[in-house]
């Protein structure tokens, strides 16, 4: 037989009554199945939207440069600044910690303003040659400190200084500066810029910076007075005025070449007159002046006598009477 068949037969035969509490039965689980899917729907799109509005008014951490950073060099702590923006604007590879940057090298020039990324941090391990401190141009020069005149340790490499100059003593004693707003690249061998917090190393020497015509005065100054170095503010760049060291050295009176760098000595100089010979008169000069071009007269001739012993002949010269 048939199902359906037998199905109207089956309802056919039911009451009334019941076939109706059936139908409200149906009808009313068909309801909430579809209110049930439509809430569902409702709630996966509220949730869809919270999720847009969250993702919009999100924030992420990134590492921004504050000042410039050239290429292959170590990037320094005061150079990076954490901020906070909007999430869509942080690139995906942004560095979220300043302290994921500090103290590695820049595999590419980073300028000020720009979020740093790690693509432009080179590969950790990496690691830079002392000539690479050096920009086009440059020199490295080394001279001896103390911890008097090195600032007791405290200056490191990146610091930027003034070197000054002392000569003499006591109540002679001159002081000023010879270079302004150096750069220091090397503290003894260290030429890498020390975590903060380290304590001061003292060291003996330091390299700094220079061009080439500083680098003469530089190394003057080393050889003929005793240097100091005056440690800067890392963002004071005012220069100063700067002397050769030669001008801190008193003149030494009566010696016009001994006068500082900058002063025209050959202005200075006085030459005594020479002095006025006498005047000889014409008939002086005949008997006192001597004949420079007279020729002298030869010597007279000599008187040539023959001897005969035998037959052999002997010739005698003698000086005429």
């Amino acid at each position: 037989m048939n199902p359906l068949r037998s199905v109207f037969l089956a309802l056919s035969r039911t009451p009334p009554a019941l076939m109706l509490t059936l139908i409200i039965g149906i009808a009313a689980v068909v309801s909430l199945i579809v209110v049930n899917e439509e809430n569902n729907r409702a709630r996966n799109l509220n949730l869809t939207l919270a999720d847009i509005h969250s993702r919009a008014n999100a924030r992420a951490k990134v590492v921004y440069a504050v000042k410039d950073v050239p290429e292959g060099s170590i990037i320094p702590a005061e150079a990076l600044e954490e901020k906070e923006i909007e999430l869509t604007r942080a690139p995906q590879d942004s560095v979220a910690s300043s302290g994921m940057a500090a103290g590695r090298i820049a595999k590419f020039g980073m300028q000020a303003g720009q979020i740093v990324s790690t693509h432009d941090l080179a590969p950790q391990g990496v690691q830079l040659g002392f000539e690479s401190r050096l920009k086009t141009g440059e020199r490295a020069v080394t001279f001896a400190v103390d911890s008097n005149s090195g600032v007791a340790g405290f200056i490191n490499p990146d610091s930027h200084v003034d070197i000054m100059g002392m000569v003499g003593s006591g109540a002679d004693t001159k002081v000023a500066p010879i270079l302004s707003d150096v750069e220091v690249i090397a503290v003894g061998q260290m030429y890498e810029k020390q975590t903060r917090g380290a304590a001061p190393m003292p060291a003996s020497s330091v390299t700094v910076a220079v061009n080439p015509q500083d680098t003469q005065k530089l190394i003057k100054a080393v050889a003929a007075s005793k240097l100091y170095l005056a440690l800067r503010n890392a963002s004071d760049h005012i220069p100063v005025t700067t002397v050769d060291v030669t001008a801190l050295f008193p003149v030494k009176a009566g010696n016009p070449l001994t006068a500082s760098a900058g002063e025209s000595s050959a202005s200075s100089l006085t030459l005594p007159n020479p002095p006025t010979p006498d005047l000889l008169t014409p008939a002086q000069m005949s008997t006192e002046m001597p004949q420079l071009n007279s020729p002298t007269p030869p010597p007279p001739p000599l008187h040539e006598i023959e001897i005969w012993t035998g037959s052999k002949k002997d010739v005698v010269s003698v000086p005429r009477s």
